[in-house]
């Protein structure tokens, strides 16, 4: 898929890892691929996705073609194009960002210029306690929209609910979570959230090895707070099968039964949103983009 000026020799290639959920591909995928094409007329946009599984399930089930990373890249220079950049709507520096950076290895001396664009959160580092500044204006972005849609505003920390007796809600973020060393961003998004005198923010990870974000333990935290109205939602770029299935979804295991299964929540609410089709999240994209231009 190419859009924008045919005779430009200047492309955003726009990687993402994808999604077998059409509406998701279409708002969350698809709002920053538009945000980036508003931005910068000039350049042609290009998508490409890293999941072979999800390409194939494209093809089989939706009959649409999407380009993997290695076929986008024959695609620009068979196009014509001269300057490059990759902007990755990976949240982080994790496994599918450095296959794709090893995969654009094979190509940088066809352009005449490459660059590749900050993943969501930046360059991080290994100290649970650091945050990055683009990790804040997620942050922001984030929570206005999940107290927005939960008919609260934006909530302050430490604003009292009307009604004394109601802590008012928790927000469980459900995070993907990886075996790569990157999982430490879900740490620093609890530290940043602590940071904001936010109690009732809480980050959690469907995959990793890591006791600080295991939902088991997060909902016994949430328990002993004495929360009784939760809201899940999903710390993904994409709201896909994770957000579907694994956290709102009606098997036994899933997020929204695993709360209900305690008794101890009067409410438990599923937002199913990614950060890509914020308006706010598109922006630090575009400035991702305009860093290695």
């Amino acid at each position: 898929m190419r859009k924008g000026p045919v005779m430009s020799e200047k492309e955003i290639l726009v990687v993402s890892f994808g999604t077998s959920f059409a509406e998701a591909r279409k708002t969350d995928i698809g709002g920053i691929e538009e945000a980036l094409a508003r931005a910068y007329p000039d350049y042609r946009i290009a998508r490409a996705f890293s999941s072979p599984r999800v390409i194939r399930h494209m093809q089989r089930e939706d009959q649409e073609q999407v380009d993997s990373v290695s076929q986008a890249l024959e695609g620009a220079l068979a196009a014509g194009i001269k300057q490059l950049i990759l902007q990755p709507t990976y949240l982080m520096h994790g496994i599918e960002y450095e296959l794709m950076i090893r995969i654009l290895s094979g190509y940088r001396d066809r352009f005449a210029s490459v660059a590749v664009g900050q993943p969501l959160l930046g360059e991080t580092d290994q100290n649970p306690a650091h945050y990055t500044e683009d990790m804040v204006r997620v942050s922001r972005a984030l929570l206005e929209n999940a107290w927005k849609e939960a008919g609260l505003l934006n909530r302050e920390p430490g604003q009292d609910p009307v009604d004394k007796a109601d802590k008012g809600p928790a927000l469980v973020l459900m995070g993907h979570g990886t075996e790569h060393g990157a999982h430490i961003v879900y740490q620093q998004f609890q530290s940043l959230f602590s940071d904001q005198g936010r109690k009732d923010v809480f980050v959690a990870t469907v995959d990793g090895d890591c006791p600080e974000t295991d939902i088991h333990n997060i909902l016994s935290e949430v328990q002993r707070e004495g929360f009784k109205h939760v809201i899940l939602r999903p710390l993904m770029v994409v709201a896909g099968d994770h957000a579907n299935n694994d956290m709102a979804g009606d098997r036994e295991d899933s997020w929204k039964n695993l709360f209900a299964a305690t008794g101890s929540f009067e409410e438990i609410e599923c937002q199913l949103g990614g950060l890509g089709r914020l308006e706010k999240i598109q922006q630090i994209y575009v400035d991702h983009a305009a860093a290695v231009m």
